[in-house]
Order: structure tokens, then C-alpha cells, then sequence
């Protein structure tokens, strides 16, 4: 992580902002912060811990000047890796009345690409995981490696077994050759330790087995797959027959059908008998009508005509008188 700019106000002694600018200062190379007790040394190591992890080195809850009621830190830094990325944190804390110092307005903000920038994190929690993700390390990892306040250098160089491990760990990135590797490995361990156990049950059920076992037991099988080849012919002579008599079976179906149907129509032989004679009556009836249609119109004609000739008689009474 390389420091780019910090801006302070209202932390510890610096009751107006204050921007330290690292680039004018690493211009020539490395560089030096000298001062009194007091002046405000180490409170600008402070401002870079608070920014990225929103507690300061030295465990202090009283970290706002007396002076103010509020607390504003923003830090810029970059990421030099496979591609050079810059970040930018704001933080605000406030004192309440109590005394106590409650995390206000927070986010953390990618500004490697100054027309495209973009708010990773907005939340106390999910900044510090994001802080984490990005560096690669927790606070006690950052106090012990970077910052090492007054006092802790040597606590740094004497830590041991697990303390030392996990933090060389996080530092260089070798979780996935440490706790990460070990729970695989136990995990695969383990697998195949239930693997073997389940093996060797099945195992279990073969403990008499030998040559003659064996041998009787392939002496068994021969005379299975003769026995097969057997059952094999008298099959397809079964199958064969089947379908011969299959079709037979058919046609006796059939048969019953038909002779069904020829039952049912000798049963209605009387009643078909009587139908035809209407028939053929009809026939007859229809051969007639012209006849009976003729002799009806005759009648109406000479109806008619009897009716003209009534009038007549009476037009012929009446030209005589």
C-alpha cells in the first residue's frame, strides 16, 4: 500500500483540516516526521488507521478533540499489483453526550478511473471487510507490520507459533498453504477413510473364498450356460409356435364375431320380412298415385265446371225475364 494524500479534522491535536501530501513528500525519497511530544506525530498515523479500519492504533476511545463534536478523515492510497488501483475512504465520527464515539457518513470509493469512479462499500462493517480484501490485512496484522506504534516493535519481533503464523499468513497471502490446505487435506483424509471402511465391508463378506470355491463355483456356471442354451432353443420353438397359433387365434376371434353378428340378424329376420312387404306395398302404392292424383284433379274440374254452369243457368234466367 503506498500513501497518496490524508486529510484530518477535528482528530486528536488538529482541530482545523490538515492534508498531508505524500507524493510532495516521497518526491525525493524517503521522509522524515519530526516534533515535540504533542505535536501531533503519531496522530497522523492515527488519521491513516481510523480511515481504513475506523479504530486508531492504540486502542483509544477518545480520539476527537475536546474542542469538537465531530471527527472527519479522508485517505487516499494505491494498490500496486498485476494493475495499479487507487482508493479513496471518508469516515465521520461523532461524540455523543455520554462521551462515547459513534461511526457516522462512511464509504470507500475506487479512483483509478477518475471519470468512471465507483462506491465499493457505504457501511462500517462491509468497509472494513473491503479494507481487508484490498490490503490484505486485519488491524493487528496493519499495527504490527506498518504502522508499529511506540512500544510494539518488539512485541512484533517476538510473536510465536500460532500468532506468528497466522499473521505471516494474511501478510503474504499463504492461506490456501496453511488452515486452507490443512482443512482439504483433512477433508480428503477423511473421505478416504470412510472410503476404506466401506471397502473393507464389502470385503468382509468374502473371507472363505479360495481356488475350489472358485473352481465349484465356475463349474456351476458352465453348467448354467448349458442349461441356457437349452432353454434358448425350446424358446424359439415355443416363440414360433406361438406365432403360428397366434394368427389361428385371430381367426377364430373373428370367427365368433361374425357368427355374433349372424345371430343377431336371424333374430330380426321376421321383423326385416315385414319391413319388405312394407316396401314392397309402397312400391305398389307409388305406381297408383299418378292415377289417384289424375282422378282428383278430374273431380276438381268438374266441380268447378258444375259451379260455372250453375252461374250460367242463373245469367241465363236472368236474360230471360
Amino acid at each position: 500500500m503506498k500513501p497518496i494524500k490524508l486529510k484530518i479534522k477535528g482528530l486528536n491535536s488538529f482541530i482545523e483540516e490538515q492534508t498531508i501530501d505524500f507524493d510532495k513528500l516521497t518526491d525525493r525519497g524517503f521522509f522524515g516526521i519530526f516534533g515535540p511530544t504533542g505535536s501531533g506525530k503519531s496522530t497522523i498515523l492515527d488519521g491513516i488507521t481510523l480511515a481504513l479500519y475506523g479504530n486508531v492504533s492504540r486502542k483509544s476511545s477518545n480520539y476527537i478533540n475536546t474542542n469538537c463534536d465531530r471527527l472527519n478523515v479522508n485517505f487516499e492510497f494505491q494498490i500496486s499489483g498485476a494493475e495499479i488501483k487507487r482508493y479513496a475512504i471518508d469516515r465521520e465520527f461523532r461524540r455523543k453526550k455520554d462521551g462515547t464515539i459513534n461511526s457516522g457518513k462512511c464509504k470507500i470509493v475506487d479512483i483509478t478511473d477518475k471519470e468512471d469512479e465507483e462506491v465499493l462499500a457505504d457501511g462500517v462493517k462491509t468497509i472494513n471487510k473491503k479494507v481487508e480484501e484490498i490490503i490484505g490485512l486485519n488491524l493487528e496484522d496493519f499495527t504490527r507490520t506498518v504502522v508499529l506504534p511506540q512500544g510494539k516493535f518488539s512485541e512484533f519481533l517476538k510473536l510465536e507459533g500460532k500468532d506468528r503464523r497466522d499473521m505471516l499468513e494474511r501478510l503474504f497471502n499463504l492461506q490456501q498453504y496453511g488452515d486452507n490446505l490443512s482443512r482439504k487435506l483433512n477433508t480428503k483424509i477423511g473421505k478416504e477413510k470412510t472410503d476404506n471402511n466401506v471397502l473393507i465391508g464389502q470385503l468382509s463378506g468374502y473371507n472363505d473364498i479360495s481356488e475350489d470355491k472358485l473352481k465349484e463355483k465356475e463349474d456351476i456356471l458352465e453348467e448354467f450356460k448349458n442349461s441356457l442354451g437349452i432353454l434358448t432353443s425350446e424358446l424359439e420353438i415355443i416363440e414360433k409356435s406361438y406365432k403360428e397359433n397366434e394368427e389361428i387365434w385371430k381367426l377364430q376371434l373373428e370367427l365368433i364375431e361374425y357368427k355374433d353378428k349372424e345371430k343377431i340378424l336371424k333374430e330380426k329376420e321376421a321383423e326385416i320380412n315385414k319391413d319388405i312387404e312394407k316396401i314392397k306395398l309402397g312400391e305398389s302404392g307409388a305406381k297408383v298415385i299418378p292415377y289417384i292424383k289424375a282422378f282428383e284433379n278430374t273431380i276438381k274440374e268438374f266441380d268447378k265446371n258444375e259451379t260455372e254452369l250453375n252461374k250460367f243457368k242463373l245469367e241465363i234466367g236472368k236474360i230471360k225475364e
